[in-house]
This record gives structure tokens, sequence and C-alpha cells, in this order.
């Protein structure tokens, strides 16, 4: 009755004949349970007395009965089991396969975990056989060693993001190389700037003319201007005697606007010539 056996399918027979041997089976589980349960307490009673006695032969004597050493643990290991549970549970221990309360009464039985609530399984009436109570408690060990994992990564985690606040911010200098620009670039930038003033002035105010139409109509704008020009600064050409008398930086001012003014018309005659689309700042 040590070893566990394979279920008996009592569904192969009658009725009548299945409820007999149920019958014999409970009554052979009572006698063994109970001869196993007795052979605890007579032993126990016996380890006990020798040791009160201060004699430490138990193991010899009982070599000498024919039980060896580690049988006559487990024996006496089962027997405080089902007295601790004398009460509520004696009935279920003793009808257990005598291996699996073996196992369960092992003092190492709630050393852990995953072993505690295996074992609880067991007294609640949950598992009742060696081979369930091992897979339940491979199932258990293995759910403590991914959750002592996951928290093991999750300190090594928290661990590295306080370094990282803890740690003073690392401060680079770089170099980068700047071309210095081309004088004869500048010089001519500034000439244009001269000539047509800043680019910015024109932002926004150009537009491309393809068409015949808008063309023509850009011209007579064109004109119309060129006559209010004319108008308002024409009386200039009568200014002689004032344009010698005035400062050198006046002169300068109104010779760069001249001669802008005629860079422009060049370019628009230069433009009517070759009969090309032309850009006219409108």
């Amino acid at each position: 009755m040590a070893n566990e056996v394979k279920t008996f399918s009592y569904e192969q027979l009658d009725e009548s004949t299945a409820t007999f041997l149920r019958a014999k089976e409970n009554k052979m589980r009572d006698i063994v349970g109970n001869a196993y349960t007795e052979l605890g307490r007579e032993l126990k009673e016996a380890r006990d007395h020798l040791s009160a006695h201060r004699y430490g032969c138990f193991d010899e004597w009982c070599k000498s009965v024919g039980i060896k050493k580690t049988v006559a643990n487990r024996l006496i290991q089962r027997y405080d089991l089902i007295v601790s549970n004398w009460d509520d549970r004696k009935e279920l221990l003793e009808d257990l396969p005598v291996s699996l309360t073996y196992e369960i009464a092992r003092p190492s039985a709630e050393s852990t975990e995953p072993k505690r609530q295996a074992k609880q399984a067991v007294l609640n009436g949950e598992v009742k056989t060696l081979k369930e109570y091992r897979e339940l408690l491979a199932e258990k060990e293995a759910a403590e060693a991914a959750l002592k994992q996951a928290e093991r990564e999750a300190d090594i985690l928290r661990d590295k993001l306080e370094r990282v606040e803890e740690a003073e911010p690392e401060i680079r200098t770089e170099y980068v190389e700047v071309k210095t620009p081309d004088p004869e670039l500048l010089a001519e930038n500034e000439r244009y700037k001269e000539l047509f003033g800043d680019i910015s002035m024109y932002e926004g105010r150009t537009t491309r003319v393809t068409n015949g139409d808008a063309i023509t109509y850009t011209v007579y704008e064109f004109s119309e201007d060129v006559r209010k020009f004319v108008e308002k600064y024409g009386h200039l050409t009568h200014f002689s005697r004032e344009f010698s008398e005035m400062i050198d930086e006046g002169k300068e001012e109104y010779r760069k606007a001249i001669h802008a003014m005629q860079t422009l018309m060049r370019s628009i005659q230069g433009a009517m010539d070759e009969k090309e689309p032309i850009i006219i700042n409108g």
C-alpha cells in the first residue's frame, strides 16, 4: 500500500458486484490507514520513552524489529500529521495514499510558499494522489520563480533609473568649422544691393508674366507708374545749383538710385529685344 496503484474501473462490473468491491476497498483502506497510523503511534511512544530515559538506541531497536530508520521516521511524521488534524481531517488523510501522506508530513513540507500551498491543497481534499501533488507543486514553484525573476529585473531597472537621475549631466564641447565667405561674392552682393536694394523688399511682390494679355496690362501699368515718377521728380532736372551745394553723402545716394534705375531700364530693354517672358515688379 506504500505505492500508488492504477485506479480500478468499476464501470466494467454490474452494479451489485461494483458495490460489493467498493465496500471491500473502503474496509481495506481503513485497515491499512489505521495500521500505518497505529504503527506511527507505537514508534513515537517508543522513541519518546527511550529519549526520556536518555537511551540513544532507538535506531538499533527499530532494526531489531525489521523497520528501517527512514521508514520509522516517516511513520512517526505521518502520525504527527494525522494527530494535528485529528478532528476534521483524520479520515481524509488515512484514505490518501501513504506515499502522499509521507510527502506532506515531512518537516520541509512547508519550508517554501509553494510547498505550503500544495500541502494545503491536499488537506482541502483538492489533491488526492502523489502525482497530482508533485504537478501542483511544480506549477507553484515555477510561478514563484517567474515572480522573483520579475522582481529582480524590476530592482535592476530601478537601480539604473536612480543612477541616471543622480548622475551629473555630461557636458560636451563640439567645434564646428565655419567657412569664411568668399570676399568677391560678398562684394558682388553689396553691388547688387546698391543697385536694387535688399532682396527682402521684393519678396512676395514679384510676379512671373507669361501670358500676352497680362504682359500688355503690366506694360500699361508700368507706363503709368513711370509717368507719375517723372511728374513727381521731373523738377529735379532744374536743381543744378542745389545739387552743387548738396553734401557728398546726399549726392552719392542720388547716384546710386539713378544707377539702379538705369540698370533696370537696360534689363527691361534687353528682355523686350529677346522677346522672352520677363519678371516685372508689380
